[in-house]
């Protein structure tokens, strides 16, 4: 289970609120390739656009691919475990989550995400190799909608002098 007991949060160095898609990757294949998956299928999954809906709530970070939705704590000492063996931590512009025993888990992966420009970089490595994809923020976290705005003028009800007249016929 996630801890939420932690010592003071430090402020996030980088807004991913959001949905962002993939426009670009480096190497994604070959990293697939080296997660265990078919060749074929690795090159036709690096083809593939992937969507990242990112919500950041002060500690707490939730990113949702698909129908896939990983929640991190962030905060602490800096590292705190998740619910799969990670850590998230901020490592300074760059949030970075590890597994705890990278170097001796098999397929352990660490993903390192940080904001240059307009795009989410991540980068992703293992023991055997490393890919970086780049998306596009598509849209930006939901902000509240205000009410709309009351009108300082009432409204007149329609009177039967204004009405309009119908002609019937029979």
């Amino acid at each position: 289970l996630i801890s939420r007991k932690m010592a003071s949060v430090p402020k996030p160095a980088a807004d991913f609120n959001g949905v962002w898609t993939s426009v670009r990757s480096e190497k994604l294949a070959e990293f697939l390739v080296s997660q265990g998956m078919d060749e074929k299928v690795s090159k036709l999954a690096a083809t593939k656009e992937v969507t990242q809906e990112i919500t950041q709530d002060g500690n707490m970070f939730t990113v949702k691919t698909g129908s896939h939705t990983k929640n991190y704590v962030i905060g602490g000492s800096g590292h705190l475990k998740d619910v799969f063996g990670n850590m998230m931590f901020w490592e300074g512009s760059e949030l970075v989550s590890k597994p705890f025993y990278m170097n001796t888990s098999k397929g352990a992966v660490e993903t390192r995400r940080s904001i240059v420009k307009d795009e989410m970089v991540m980068k992703m490595r293992n023991e055997k190799g490393e890919t970086t994809r780049y998306f596009k923020r598509m849209k930006s976290a939901v902000q509240p909608v205000s009410p709309p705005e009351k009108t300082t003028q009432p409204v007149k009800p329609p009177t039967i002098e204004s009405a309009p007249t119908t002609k019937t016929t029979c």
